[in-house]
């Protein structure tokens, strides 16, 4: 549904606040019509089935808003590319695809699902790498206790993934290791033992795992076997601009891209969807330790304990006004919103034409906070004005997953900006 915009006629005592917008801000109102739901959709088409990813975006909203808005040959930029959605589809679409993600398991995801890799590279590499890892003789991986990715598998899983990591390290290819890396961390997460389709963690009962006992070596076969399916028929020669990089410090020039297509977090770690947690057990296998893991997470919007300055927002005044019952709270909003202006401020500098923002609501002490229209008043601060607004319903089965982690409540709002 796409709506028109209205002045607000709000009385707040917030109004005249020398932190809100210099402009009236507009009031963005409306129901989801069902065109862009897409609630009836496979979601695991061409390589969006490599490797499942938290919180990803529908591919086929992603591939809408790419032919609706970016020029053929033109080039899409995802500022938190997570699994990599909005770039494979802009590299199907014949599109120049940017991606950057403060999450290594993001930037590696991401690059795997967007480079073009030949049938028979794959299926000669697979044969290599599954032959070293069962003729592989050596010790099994152990991990620090501090960091519970033992406990996430059973005894006999450990020997195999253990193969599996050093057989693949040996590939020369540097394409080809990256997407064998990209289907062994897929094998990690589909041995694990933790519930799938959840926003966290949550280990099976005694009883499920009873039942759970995965060959790993035919799981991780299985992903060699769907890759050489799918990974070929990318464009000959595609391959995405992925790179590990801080959102409110983009790596790119003024005006760089033609569009911006993202769905930024609801909210910060905490409160929100813990990225960090979704992809550290897949991370440690590949080699990272928790040092590294958490200097990542470090960046993510909202971290740390240093004082922000609240934004320009009159919507996020009058909800931090609610919020500051809880101190603790209060400051954790400002912290992400201010941060998140910044990178909206980051958007702004390198978007050519204009900014797609795909967001909901987030919930904080039962009080919601309008991620919409909050993003539209930044936006309007920086001076890039709303073009257009749709809405669109949320599948009801994630609904009950999200909010206990502060996504509320059924749909989530597409903020088109043009400069």
């Amino acid at each position: 549904m796409t709506v028109h915009l209205s002045t607000p006629h709000s009385e707040s005592p917030l109004a005249e606040s020398p932190l809100g917008p210099k402009s009236t801000p507009k009031a963005i109102n409306g129901t989801p019509d069902g065109v862009w739901d897409f609630a009836s959709q496979d979601t695991q088409y061409a390589t969006h089935g490599l490797h499942t990813y938290v919180a990803a975006m529908i591919p086929a909203l992603a591939r809408t808003l790419i032919d609706e808005y970016v020029p053929k040959k033109g080039s899409v930029l995802d500022p938190f590319c997570g699994g990599g959605a909005v770039l494979v589809e802009a590299i199907r679409s014949g599109r120049e695809a940017v991606g950057r993600d403060i999450n290594d398991l993001a930037v590696l995801v991401s690059k795997a699902k967007t480079t073009h890799v030949r049938a028979d590279e794959i299926q000669t590499g697979g044969a290599r790498v599954l032959a070293r890892a069962k003729e592989y003789d050596g010790p099994s991986l152990r991990f620090p206790k501090s960091d519970f990715v033992e406990f996430w598998f059973k005894d006999y899983m450990l020997m195999p993934l253990t193969a599996l990591r050093f057989a693949i390290e040996e590939l020369r290819d540097p394409d080809l290791r990256t997407l064998f890396q990209a289907l062994f961390s897929a094998t990690v997460r589909s041995v694990s033992l933790t519930h799938r389709n959840e926003v966290r963690l949550r280990r099976m009962t005694p009883v499920q795992q009873e039942y759970f006992n995965p060959d790993v070596f035919e799981v991780f076969r299985k992903y060699v076997t769907l890759a050489e399916e799918r990974v070929p028929a990318l464009p000959t020669g595609a391959k995405a601009s992925v790179n590990k990089g801080d959102t409110q410090r983009l790596d790119l020039s003024n005006e760089e891209v033609d569009v911006i297509l993202c769905s930024p977090p609801y909210g910060d770690e905490r409160n929100g969807v813990n990225y960090t947690q979704f992809a550290k057990n897949m991370l440690y296998w590949l080699g990272y330790n928790r040092q590294s893991i958490q200097a990542s997470k470090g960046h993510s919007l909202g971290w740390g304990k240093r004082e922000r300055a609240v934004p320009p927002s009159r919507t996020l005044l009058d909800s931090l006004e609610i919020v500051s019952a809880n101190p603790a709270s209060e400051r954790e909003a400002i912290a992400f919103y201010s941060d998140y202006y910044k990178a909206l401020q980051e958007l702004a500098r390198v978007a050519r034409s204009r900014i797609i923002i795909v967001i909901g609501n987030r919930v904080l002490n039962k009080q919601v906070l309008n991620n919409g229209q909050i993003t539209v008043e930044l936006m309007d601060a920086i001076g890039v004005p709303l073009e257009k607004c749709h809405f669109r319903k949320l599948p009801t089965k994630r609904l009950p997953k999200m909010r206990d982690f502060g996504a509320a409540i059924d749909q989530e709002t597409i903020l088109v900006f043009k400069k």
